[in-house]
């Protein structure tokens, strides 16, 4: 064992919804697991794996900013698209512009953080387009596929940690045909 490099939190599906909508235990779920994440666990960063919303909306986007804001002041959080993010219909796209008003950063995007002994962890974000489950409809863009493929190739010596909110329809353990075929990983 060595010392602890660093710390972070991962969180999925907080579903915000609009204030007053329901019972605001999503609110308060969110809430508290920020507080404790920021407070008593003191992690470096905070990751979310997408569904920060229940439908995509504006104020629901405001309602998590907002809290993210309060319950985390000295942590930085960041997140990824999932399909309630995309409007909840097949015919919704999230519009870039809007998401990174309300999460400070663009859908698909990395964090590396440097280590001591000078080696890099990558945090590699890619986000949904549009919704969609299993393998029906294309959640991803063709380019944020290959962007994701550039990175594992580029960093395939490096620790990379990948945060999607659905796993990839028909490239599950393989993405782009990157492993031979003989690999396990395979389908």
């Amino acid at each position: 064992y060595t010392d602890r490099l660093f710390r972070f939190g991962i969180l999925s599906d907080v579903h915000n919804n609009n204030v007053g909508s329901q019972s605001n235990e999503d609110i308060a779920d969110l809430t508290n697991a920020l507080s404790v994440l920021n407070s008593i666990e003191s992690v470096n960063m905070t990751c979310i794996c997408g569904d920060i919303t229940q439908g995509g909306r504006p104020a629901q986007f405001a309602v998590y900013r907002d809290t993210v804001s309060a319950n985390s002041p000295n942590t930085p959080v960041y997140t990824t698209t999932g399909n309630h993010d995309c409007g909840g219909s097949s015919n919704s796209t999230i519009n870039e512009s809007t998401w990174e008003q309300y999460t400070g950063h663009p859908l698909t995007f990395e964090i590396t953080r440097t280590l001591d002994n000078g080696k890099n962890d990558h945090f590699l974000f890619l986000g949904m387009n549009k919704w969609s489950l299993g393998t029906k409809g294309t959640p991803y863009k063709t380019e944020s596929i290959d962007w994701l493929e550039s990175k594992l190739k580029e960093y395939k010596n490096e620790r990379c940690f990948v945060f999607t909110h659905l796993f990839f329809p028909d490239r599950a353990g393989n993405l782009n045909d990157i492993y031979p075929t003989s690999n396990w990983l395979q389908g």
